[in-house]
């Protein structure tokens, strides 16, 4: 099973425009205004030095500027190391990013396996597009190398489908959701959407519609 569409990529256009919730420190806030005012170069400098202090989230927009090539050329390896520091932090928003570039496999050597870990991890911290991605890949059978022996996982596609369409608000992403479910169940069981239905109702009734574990 193959959909027309598959990954998400939307998310990289918000790695600095739509910061996380990193208003702590106001350092931070100061070079994500530095990127706001086109000041690339300055807001690269801003953001290392915060790393010399050990700040998860600059860690990860600091990835995300060389990965963008904001103040700089883009560097997918330099934007991949400090992707990997932010997600081991537990940056779930570098999660996504680092498991999106080893899906691609663009300049980086792809990695299906650890893109299925890190999107699960971002998904079930709640991460709106980790989730979709995830959807995406367990329908495409692409959360499944040769050491799972196995192809699509049609319920917990139908799963993460159902967990993203209940969180959405905006209607024509919720259209765009409502295709992929749409496309899934022509191909599903009744016994398959059963799972896919008790498995999305579980995760919803332990994290909310906002995500978070009750």
């Amino acid at each position: 099973m193959t959909p027309g569409r598959v990954l998400c990529t939307a998310w990289l256009a918000c790695l600095i425009l739509a910061t996380p919730a990193l208003t702590e420190e106001r350092s931070i806030d100061d070079a994500v205004a530095l990127v706001h005012a086109g000041k690339g170069a300055d807001a690269r400098a801003a953001f290392a030095e915060l790393v010399k202090t050990g700040n998860a989230e600059a860690i990860y927009h600091l990835g995300a500027l060389h990965h963008a090539g904001i103040g700089g050329d883009p560097d997918l390896t330099r934007a991949v190391h400090w992707y990997e520091k932010a997600a081991q932090a537990g940056v779930v928003e570098a999660k996504l990013a680092l498991g999106s570039l080893l899906y691609k496999g663009k300049g980086i050597p792809r990695d299906l396996a650890r893109a299925l870990i890190l999107f699960t991890e971002a998904a079930e911290a709640g991460l709106l597009s980790a989730q979709y991605n995830l959807a995406m890949m367990h329908i495409a059978g692409l959360a499944h190398t040769k050491e799972y022996n196995a192809d699509e996982d049609k319920p917990r596609a139908y799963k993460w489908f159902k967990i993203v369409l209940t969180r959405l608000d905006d209607e024509d992403a919720r259209a765009n959701v409502e295709a992929g479910i749409k496309f899934l169940v022509k191909d599903m069981t009744p016994w398959e959407i059963e799972q896919g239905e008790e498995m999305a109702a579980q995760w919803l009734a332990a994290h909310g519609k906002g995500g978070s574990l009750q």
